[in-house]
């Protein structure tokens, strides 16, 4: 079993339960680098930012 490095792990841990579901399933079934691990891991999250911003905001 390969250890995941502590600060990527913090940074997965803060991500919505599903996608970390997901991730952490993914990472189960593959062998991922640290390098890999951090890519994937700040796509989900600007992914998961992207779904929390409103489409359209009124002028103010």
């Amino acid at each position: 079993m390969r250890m995941i490095d502590p600060s990527l792990f913090t940074r997965l841990m803060r991500l919505p339960d599903a996608a970390r579901g997901d991730l952490l399933e993914f990472l189960g079934a593959t062998a991922v680098g640290d390098a890999q691990l951090a890519e994937m891991i700040e796509r989900v999250a600007t992914r998961v930012d992207g779904e929390l911003r409103p489409l359209y905001t009124e002028p103010t």
